[in-house]
């Protein structure tokens, strides 16, 4: 089958979203398939791209002009999505962080309405406070009901869609994100045991990571007496805010912004808990990675993260992305830290029961359409 993604993503070089629909891809071209990527120029230069050309993979760009009636031009005369474009394959599995995100990327959502090619949504993000405007709301409706199948990382997320959209996901299917640890051993614990060492593992964005809000926790009366440090993990257009907020709010010597890290072994080594104070998740996967090396986690309830973690077992439940909610999640957490090498086990037990999710053949199998039994418009 001649298959194609098209991936919503830009402002980086890689995102964790991106693993799943990677890891599908480099199994098609595995078993014969031709794939074709279409993504911003952004991500050219990663090396999950050089790795699937160097297996045969194909390569399209899309990018916005950063002029809106040049991009009006742009799309009215040179379409990035014409049927032209989107006609040559078999089937089109778009990834999305939400679904609104249909309507980011310029062109997107008219050419896939306009296209006979069958496709696949794959939505990895969602939240209760998404502004979505009435004419979002009903061009996504129109792909949603076009689509052969939706697939969502977490029940939460399907759920969500459903109210969002009133509508009912065609041919719907959860798929969860692939561990990248599963089977290792967890990380040994850190030797430093006077201080707490909290993680927080994503990409430095506060409009949906909420890294400013855990800042502002951090900032109050009883952290100023208590050994802590935290470290950033993670590259995003918010990185200078967030060292200008700590500084402003004089916890600087408590906290450093690390950068990317390919591994989990040297974040895990160094630091006892993972802290996300998110306002909007898929199956966020810096959880289960933490969880799958031994490491209690304090969270929002948000994405699936309440349908892996259990509240003083495994981690810490905070109801919102509010200084008052997150506060009290993260102060049961500190009564709890001598507790936190067995609740890290708890944990990473939860993974172990869960199982190792083939995600990549999951998804493959609903991207080509065998899911409803179809085999495509060509053998």
């Amino acid at each position: 089958m001649k298959l194609a993604i098209i991936s919503n993503v830009s402002g980086c070089r890689w995102a964790g979203s991106e693993t799943v629909w990677h890891r599908a891809a480099m199994l098609a071209l595995s078993q014969g398939h031709q794939v074709t990527a279409i993504i911003h120029r952004d991500l050219m230069a990663s090396t999950q791209i050089v790795e699937f050309m160097a297996a045969g993979g194909e390569l399209l760009n899309w990018s916005a002009l950063g002029i809106a009636r040049l991009q009006s031009f742009k799309e009215r005369f040179f379409p990035s999505f014409s049927p032209r474009i989107l006609d040559q394959f078999d089937s089109i599995l778009i990834s999305l962080g939400s679904l609104p995100s249909l309507t980011y990327v310029p062109g997107l959502a008219g050419g896939l309405l306009q296209s006979r090619t069958p496709i696949v949504l794959f939505c990895q993000f969602n939240s209760d406070h998404l502004i979505i405007s009435p004419g979002e709301r009903q061009l996504v409706r129109r792909v949603m009901e076009k689509s052969e199948s939706i697939i969502f990382c977490s029940s939460r997320n399907m759920i969500e869609a459903r109210r969002q959209f009133y509508t009912e996901p065609n041919d719907c299917h959860i798929i969860p994100n692939p561990i990248r640890n599963m089977g290792k051993s967890p990380s040994p614990w850190p030797d430093d045991s006077e201080t707490a060492m909290f993680a927080s593992v994503a990409r430095l964005e506060v409009a949906w990571k909420g890294q400013d809000l855990l800042l502002d926790v951090l900032s109050q009366e009883q952290w100023k007496v208590r050994n802590w440090k935290l470290r950033f993990y993670g590259e995003g257009p918010d990185g200078e805010y967030l060292k200008n907020l700590a500084t402003f709010y004089q916890i600087s010597d408590h906290v450093s912004f690390e950068g990317h890290r390919e591994s989990l072994e040297e974040i895990w080594n160094q630091n006892h808990l993972l802290l996300m104070p998110s306002h909007g998740e898929g199956m966020p996967l810096a959880a289960l990675e933490a969880m799958m090396a031994g490491r209690p986690v304090v969270v929002t309830d948000v994405g699936g993260n309440s349908e892996v973690i259990k509240e003083g077992v495994s981690g810490f439940i905070a109801e919102a992305a509010t200084l008052q909610s997150f506060s009290s999640a993260l102060e049961r957490a500190w009564h709890e830290k001598n507790h936190w090498m067995r609740m890290g086990q708890s944990a990473r037990q939860a993974i172990l029961e869960r199982g190792d999710v083939d995600s990549s053949t999951a998804l493959l199998k609903v991207w080509s359409l065998q899911s409803k039994g179809e085999s495509g418009r060509t053998p």
